[in-house]
């Protein structure tokens, strides 16, 4: 999303229009969340595995410090590949590709060093996070069949299944998304730069930005666990600003009321609620704005 606005510019001008520095940049933050991205997919996989596989086993079950350790590793993960080319230090850069209007590593160059960084870029990025999450992932289902009847009565486990099948759907379109860039990459390592057009790399390279956009969508719409999260997380902000704006319109209502009393009225009018009658209201808008967890 970030790259989204250079993209449009440098299309609209028909070329790197911001110059190298922008490139760089362009190619950091691409380079940065699409590593990441796969990374917390594969983390998430890893996750998953050890809560179905491994239920009873307290040394594999999920922690907040555990949490933040994988955090931390994707982030530094991302890093050291996406870093390296941009400090120019032998192992690869960041050029312009395709049609001149979007940036990344440059897999055309025929130096060694270049090379040998994009395949292991290729092993690291693609090929190990591909065959982790493939090992966890049919893991879960052996363990799944397995448990038959038994696992599906448990309201816990059906939850978690759920969780796997969603993020097998991410995986596969992660797959769709990232494979033909990877291969545009690998044809470009080896030498084959002939079977490459500026079409024919420009379409992966916009293929495998939209895996980072579609995912957390992907989360928030088809697992009711991630809109729970989400209520829980915003729903006082929610249950504060509904009730300021009930006391807000009372208020208003109150003084236009109030107005348009006569003398004798207005005494009526301005009272505030008795207790039993505001406790109810309250009561009332404030169990209508909570989830439902039933």
């Amino acid at each position: 999303m970030l790259e989204a606005p250079i993209f449009v510019y440098n299309s609209y001008h028909l070329g790197p229009a911001f110059g190298n520095t922008f490139c760089t940049i362009y190619s950091l933050l691409g380079a940065i969340g699409g590593t990441v991205a796969i990374m917390t997919l594969t983390m998430i996989s890893v996750d998953r595995y050890n809560v179905v596989v491994y239920p009873l086993n307290p040394n594999r079950s999920t922690t907040r410090l555990k949490v933040m350790l994988m955090i931390v590793f994707t982030w530094i993960y991302a890093l050291v590949f996406s870093l390296m080319p941009a400090l120019e230090i032998g192992l690869s850069r960041y050029t312009p590709e395709g049609f001149l209007t979007a940036c990344s590593f440059d897999y055309l160059d025929r130096g060694w060093d270049a090379r040998v960084f994009m395949f292991m870029y290729f092993v690291f990025a693609w090929v190990v996070p591909f065959l982790t999450i493939s090992y966890c992932y049919v893991a879960i289902l052996r363990v799944v069949i397995g448990a038959g009847s038994i696992q599906s009565s448990k309201n816990k486990n059906k939850q978690e299944v759920k969780l796997a099948v969603v993020v097998i759907g991410i995986i596969g379109l992660w797959f769709i998304a990232w494979t033909p860039y990877a291969v545009v990459a690998m044809l470009g390592v080896f030498g084959y730069e002939h079977l490459l057009t500026p079409l024919g790399s420009m379409i992966p390279a916009i293929l495998a930005k939209t895996a980072s956009c579609i995912d957390p969508y992907f989360y928030a719409m088809n697992h009711p666990r991630f809109r729970q999260e989400l209520r829980k997380m915003f729903g006082k902000e929610q249950e504060m600003n509904h009730s300021q704006y009930q006391t807000s319109r009372y208020t208003r209502n109150a003084s236009r009321n109030d107005s348009d009393a006569g003398p004798s009225e207005r005494v009526q009018l301005g009272r505030a609620p008795a207790a039993d009658d505001t406790s109810l209201s309250c009561s009332i808008d404030l169990t209508e704005t909570q989830p439902n967890n039933h």
